[in-house]
């Protein structure tokens, strides 16, 4: 007559063993994929954020004209703040009535012939570099005081000038853009992720620059 035994001690030890492996092996695979989901849906993020910003500058940046007093901006030399007019209309009475022509200025009624800028702001937070739109009545006015007024086009913009910055070709009439910008989260590796490997790039030909 057979007799039926249970498991050992030594056996349960050796299958509670095995069981937390398993387990352990299958949590690791959950959390890698749970990270890389993570991380690739930041990545678009971040890449389509870019991308609006950028369809919202070239919208403007078409009707734009003056740019940086229609001096060039080089390649070599870029530069992290753009001013420019828009255009506002042919023989506006802000430019002096009719037969002055195109008339050039902001949207903003407090400056109707004043500039706009883009620019990169690096003091008001240093740990969240903003993409900022401005209005002032001079080109070459400073920036209002911690930027009251202005508009936060992006938050934790890359502001190396060899990530984010601006160049104007006069000749051809062309405006280019890089941008480089962040997503921050705990879960992230590392805390952060850029649209890397390389910054954004946007070009703009101008429709009413001289």
């Amino acid at each position: 007559m057979s007799r039926c035994q249970g498991l050992t001690f030594v056996e349960m030890i050796v299958v509670l063993a095995i069981f937390m492996g398993l387990s352990a092996s299958l949590l690791t695979a959950l959390l890698v994929g749970r990270t890389s989901q993570i991380s690739s849906e930041a990545y678009i993020q971040v890449q389509e954020e870019t991308r609006r910003l950028f369809d919202d500058v070239v919208r403007e940046l078409h009707e734009a004209g003056n740019v940086n007093n229609n001096v060039s901006i080089p390649t070599a030399l870029p530069v992290q703040r753009l001013d420019f007019q828009i255009v506002r209309g042919y023989d506006h009475p802000d430019c002096g009535g009719a037969g002055t022509g195109l008339c050039l200025g902001t949207d903003d009624p407090a400056f109707p012939v004043g500039w706009i800028h883009y620019n990169l702001d690096t003091t008001t937070d240093p740990n969240n570099p903003r993409f900022m739109r401005c209005v002032t009545a001079g080109r070459l006015d400073a920036m209002p005081a911690n930027y009251v007024g202005c508009r936060v086009l992006a938050n934790r913009v890359n502001a190396t000038l060899a990530n984010s910055s601006f160049t104007y070709d006069h000749p051809n009439r062309m405006v280019t853009i890089q941008l480089r910008t962040t997503v921050t989260s705990a879960q992230l590796p590392g805390g952060s992720i850029d649209n890397a490997p390389t910054s954004l790039l946007t070009q703009v030909r101008l429709r009413n620059a001289p």
